[in-house]
């Protein structure tokens, strides 16, 4: 989970260095991200934007529901999600059915057969599908509205720094028994820079697992569009940390820069299928009742069912979000991922980074450093737009970037001891420092 970027140069003409205009953005940057926090008419602001261009681009509607403490989540329009026990019991199907609801098709492999996707054929609102969820949920049976599971609640508001050293250009490549770090988000871009960085990252333009990151379609203006290049920055961020690993970017995040809970347990399937053994997810939400999301609860049975058959092991880490509070986060808050919360450039708790009991560990998360994609601002996300040039770089803040340097090191960890993934994260966490509601605080990279 993230908030703006700034710009970065190109690497072959590096523009002047002015450190003080850099940190002056990531300032702007962390103002932000307390001020999204804090401002709960700032948030719908952003989810209003996230719906428009989630209908534009899915041809599906999302729509905003709060529930009974006043908190807005937002769901998938007229859909519901039980597991199979609850359809296959013959009250709770006949009461579902009489609400209007229908079992509809689920192309979900890895999750479809534990899950059943439902959905009514009137405009029923939001607001009356969450009566007939907590009826059921007051009889004992698992269900929920199809949530919805966005990278961040604030993407491209502020302009940002030039910055004028490119990282060093990578010197190694993965070897076949490298360890395998998946990035579920947004995609990956689909130039391949000349720098050296993330050109072994697999790209897709079509099919189940395209992975392509489309950058200006959301609208097509000419400009980048809201979440564009999260899950390239997110890549560079693990490549930086381990650059041996073997790196893939699922394309999990569509418009607006969110997926239903359905299409992300989809992808993280697919990861561990495709042998990855740390998967890192820079999203998630706070969901109606607290609870779990039902579709990714699924698909980490599956891993464990993978993990069990195949010998190995599969770790999953995702970010803790940047409500500021210590209202869990779905899919950080589970028991077997770990979630990752965020400190400051001074290595101490920020106070817009979500924290609670459910979080693991925590790192830096301001002014965090990574390759971009080319491309201009929007004006509507920002008063101040920058320009990327191509093979640049940006300072980005938030959860989303602290994440992705646990996975990194993780997997360089294993790579340098030969073990497997539990066990390198083990080893991680034991060099941490212990900060109450924030885990273990680990020092991997800089901030700003």
């Amino acid at each position: 989970m993230s908030t703006s970027d700034g710009t970065g140069t190109d690497a072959r003409r590096p523009a002047p260095h002015d450190a003080g205009r850099e940190r002056a953005k990531v300032r702007q940057q962390v103002t932000e991200l307390v001020r999204t926090a804090r401002e709960p008419a700032l948030r719908r602001q952003a989810q209003r934007s996230i719906t428009a261009r989630y209908r534009a681009r899915c041809d599906r509607t999302l729509e905003l529901v709060t529930g009974r403490d006043g908190h807005d989540v937002l769901v998938a329009a007229r859909e519901v999600i039980v597991t199979r026990q609850t359809w296959e019991d013959t009250g709770a199907r006949a009461y579902l059915e009489i609400r209007g609801l229908r079992r509809a098709e689920l192309d979900a492999p890895g999750v479809d057969d534990r899950i059943v996707l439902l959905r009514t054929a009137d405009a029923v609102s939001a607001s009356e599908l969450d009566d007939t969820v907590a009826e059921l949920r007051l009889r004992g049976f698992p269900v929920s509205q199809n949530q919805v599971l966005p990278c961040g609640p604030i993407m491209k508001n502020l302009g940002g720094p030039a910055l004028a050293e490119a990282l060093p250009r990578p010197r190694h490549r993965p070897g076949a028994d490298a360890p395998h770090v998946a990035v579920v988000d947004t995609g990956i871009d689909a130039r391949v820079r000349q720098d050296g960085w993330l050109v072994d990252v697999p790209r897709h333009a079509d099919g189940r697992d395209a992975n392509v990151d489309p950058l200006d379609i959301d609208p097509g203006d000419g400009y980048l569009d809201l979440c564009a290049g999260h899950g390239t920055f997110v890549a560079g961020v693990v490549a930086q940390v381990a650059p041996t690993a073997r790196l893939t970017v699922h394309r999990a995040l569509l418009g607006g820069g969110v997926g239903t809970e359905i299409d992300v347990a989809t992808a993280i399937v697919r990861a561990a299928e495709e042998g990855a053994d740390v998967i890192n997810l820079s999203l998630g939400a706070s969901t109606l009742y607290d609870q779990p999301s039902l579709a990714v609860e699924a698909a980490l049975d599956r891993l464990a069912e993978i993990e069990a058959a195949e010998g190995r092991e599969i770790l999953v880490v995702a970010a803790a979000g940047n409500a500021g509070d210590t209202r869990p986060v779905w899919p950080a808050a589970f028991a077997q991922v770990v979630a990752v919360a965020a400190l400051t450039a001074e290595h101490r708790p920020a106070p817009w980074s979500s924290h609670g009991f459910w979080v693991d560990c925590s790192t830096v998360g301001e002014g965090v450093r990574a390759p971009f994609v080319k491309g201009v601002e929007s004006y509507e996300f920002t008063a101040e737009p920058d320009r990327f040039p191509l093979d640049s770089f940006a300072r980005w803040s938030g959860t989303s970037f602290a994440a992705p340097q646990v996975a990194g090191k993780v997997a360089a960890l294993m790579a340098e001891h030969r073990i497997g993934a539990r066990a390198a994260y083990a080893r991680l966490r034991a060099t941490g420092t212990a900060v109450p509601d924030y885990g273990r605080a680990l020092r991997i990279l800089p901030g700003m």
